[in-house]
């Protein structure tokens, strides 16, 4: 996507920084902008192979969030009797992509993830970390959205004992941590601000900080893992306006992600993939589970099948313009919902668990259900017509919607939406429930075009010699929409990519 003139001023470069006003010149091999995953990984692994890395970073740590990775494979997951085929997972994401994803990129992450996996699990169950991995098995198992295992977790580490979510943070701190034995260097609250160009090659970044501009020459390449754009609303409207429009961000640390690597990439000559930018939407707005028996908008009707993946779930619903709408279930919710893990599953409606363990349980649904019911997105009621009034739906609506869905749960036949039989469940049994759901942008994955060596591509596809994107900061992964094949890949290609980076940097030779 070349420079659109209708964008806003954030598209405009600044004037170059006075060399008056740089207080301070590093040398160094890589610079690398910004420390989450996709940049405390590719400092990690080329200080490792013996490059000096400094790390500018825009807060004061580094940072990371989530609780999953996502890879195509690792030696873990063989150990645990699972195995994908690598073009099964690359037909089943281009198709998800409408073919829209760069497959060059996607095929450098298929085959190059379960080396950087393999290195992240080696560093984080040394016994200083004393992480214990584990994989989520909480997945959508019907055959239109089946996701595939992949998904890794991290339990027990340094950060989860301080009260952190286990997941993604003990990945990052174990690779911090081991970072810093290599020397590589963090420039804490220094976020950089602009790319330096000598005779056609990038061979600087340049950082703010309180005591003013700091020089960052890297001999070998500036790498941009800044994140995404979902904190910066002008970049959002025009480059993600469906995720301007969202109310909800579950982002962390707030004001962070506001599209730095991708602006300097844009000034420095490189180009955007097309748009607009995939996002990945999780319906987790209110309450923590929708599941999949019938979900009506606030006009009190169904708007979609509801047995679909998280993420159409959210799109649907800022499609139709509506902040969140209302899963309805009724007193037989403990054998319904069980019943329907069968046939589809995945994260908000079944439980998170582990393989071997239950994706349901009374005992952890009530949990949901409490935690639903503090936020106020938890109604309860022993006639349709008074769910229908607590919600703030038409009751004459709803009560006319659940009558002929019911009624066609008898006949085993959805003739509005298509809704497999199998999860066709009349709900005619007192209390009803009504919780509501909305989505909740968690990233904007869509950035600068590169080739199958993260390189910088500019608007007649040549390489910026010295300039490289990974993470949210990079495109080509997804197209037109976050592909749920393998949950946690913007995590698992943050990793893929960034230790790739620390590979390539130091010349070492990559599939």
């Amino acid at each position: 996507m070349n420079m659109d003139p209708r964008w806003g001023d954030w598209k405009d470069a600044p004037p170059p920084v006075n060399e008056t006003e740089i207080v301070e010149t590093i040398d160094c091999d890589i610079a690398v902008a910004g420390a989450g995953i996709a940049g405390v990984t590719c400092a990690c692994r080329a200080a490792q192979n013996g490059l000096k890395a400094v790390v500018l970073e825009k807060s004061g740590k580094w940072n990371a969030r989530g609780g999953n990775i996502g890879v195509a494979n690792s030696a873990f997951m063989r150990s645990m009797g699972y195995e994908n085929d690598l073009e099964e997972l690359a037909r089943e994401w281009i198709k998800r992509c409408c073919s829209r994803c760069d497959e060059t990129v996607l095929w450098r992450y298929l085959l190059n993830s379960e080396h950087a996996m393999n290195w992240l699990l080696d560093i984080v169950t040394r016994p200083e970390y004393g992480v214990r991995p584990e994989l989520q098995a909480c997945l959508y198992r019907g055959d239109t959205y089946f996701e595939h295992m992949g998904s890794h977790r991290f339990f027990d580490g340094p950060m989860a004992k301080k009260g952190a979510r286990p997941g993604a943070s003990d990945a990052v701190y174990a690779m911090y941590t081991e970072s810093l034995k290599y020397n590589a260097r963090y420039l804490m609250n220094t976020p950089a601000v602009q790319l330096e160009k000598t005779d056609g090659r990038i061979t600087a970044v340049i950082g703010k900080n309180d005591k003013g501009y700091v020089r960052v020459r890297a001999a070998k390449g500036v790498v941009l893992a800044t994140g995404d754009i979902g904190g910066n609303e002008e970049m959002c409207a025009d480059l993600a306006p469906m995720a301007a429009a969202c109310k909800s961000s579950t982002y962390s640390p707030r004001g962070v992600n506001t599209g730095d690597g991708h602006r300097m990439g844009l000034w420095a000559g490189g180009t955007f993939e097309d748009g607009p930018f995939p996002i990945i939407f999780h319906p987790q707005a209110f309450s923590f589970a929708n599941y999949c028996f019938m979900f009506v908008n606030r006009s009190g009707k169904r708007f979609m099948n509801e047995d679909n993946n998280i993420q159409a779930k959210s799109v649907t619903l800022r499609r139709i313009g509506q902040d969140y709408a209302w899963s309805i279930l009724d007193g037989s919710w403990a054998e319904m919902i069980p019943a329907s893990l069968e046939y589809g599953g995945g994260i908000f409606w079944g439980l998170d668990h582990a393989p071997g363990e239950s994706g349901f349980t009374v005992e952890g649904t009530k949990r949901i259900f409490d935690m639903a019911r503090r936020s106020g997105s938890y109604v309860e009621a022993e006639t349709p017509q008074s769910l229908a009034e607590q919600m703030g739906v038409p009751p004459e609506v709803f009560v006319s919607t659940l009558r002929e869905y019911n009624e066609m749960c008898r006949n085993q036949k959805d003739v509005l939406f298509g809704k497999r039989k199998e999860l066709l469940m009349p709900l005619e049994t007192p209390p009803y429930i009504g919780l509501k759901f909305g989505p909740s942008v968690l990233a904007v994955v869509g950035g600068l075009r590169v080739d199958g060596n993260c390189a910088v591509l500019d608007a007649q596809g040549n390489v910026i010699p010295g300039l490289y994107a990974a993470g949210n900061t990079m495109g080509g992964r997804y197209g037109v929409d976050y592909a749920m094949v393998i949950p946690g890949t913007s995590h698992g290609t943050a990793l893929t990519f960034g230790w790739l980076l620390g590979e390539i940097l130091a010349g070492r030779n990559i599939l």
